[in-house]
């Protein structure tokens, strides 16, 4: 049977559990037994299921989807490889997409963490190319209403920046203020200063 129609059976909601895993014993004793293209076939079973998974995923400017696809392969073809030389292995499919998940996530975080990097970075050179005197402070305030008047930012995400960048308040306090988690207030700052460090870098303020 076509490794197609067999993937396709397998996914569908109806078959049986008990029928996913004859044929995944199949694909497991050939790979065991002829080594490729069945760690080939194994992965390629499960590309309905990653499918899925991956479409509920974030979609960043910074990563091709063809990259994010090969990190996900190459983590799903490990992990069949590890399954292989399992004595007995359970739920075989559902691990082969968990691995699959856990690498699209890693990879995921790794990009979101470069970003946060980049816009703490382009506001501090921002800050630093300033004197460090009373109208510094001025002219980075400029520049926050700036962005405000241009609808870079709200008025209220740029007296967030404002008194925890350059007054010194925590966000703990200004969490407290409003009635919120800190986490939010570290989330709602983040997003501000990323949609800020893309219009100086462009010179749209």
């Amino acid at each position: 049977m076509p490794v197609d129609l067999v993937r396709a059976r397998m996914a569908h909601p109806s078959t049986p559990e008990a029928a996913r895993a004859r044929v995944w014993d199949e694909v497991i004793r050939r790979r065991r037994l002829h080594g490729e293209p069945w760690g080939t076939v194994g992965v390629a079973l499960t590309l309905p299921m990653l499918r899925r998974s991956l479409a509920r995923l974030p979609r960043l400017a910074e990563l091709e989807s063809s990259e994010l696809e090969q990190e996900v392969l190459a983590a799903v073809m490990d992990q069949f490889e590890a399954v292989s030389e399992d004595g007995a292995p359970q739920e075989v499919g559902l691990q082969l997409v968990r691995a699959g998940d856990r690498a699209a996530h890693r990879v995921l975080y790794a990009v979101q963490r470069d970003r946060r990097m980049r816009t703490t970075a382009s506001l501090e050179d921002c800050a630093n190319e300033m004197p460090v005197t009373r109208s510094s402070s001025s002219e980075v305030y400029d520049v926050l209403d700036r962005a405000v008047q241009a609808g870079v930012i709200t008025a209220l995400e740029a007296e967030l920046i404002a008194v925890t960048r350059l007054d010194g308040e925590s966000a703990k306090s200004c969490a407290q203020q409003v009635g919120t988690s800190v986490r939010s207030v570290f989330r709602n700052r983040s997003a501000a200063e990323q949609r800020l460090s893309a219009a100086l870098l462009a010179d749209e303020l």
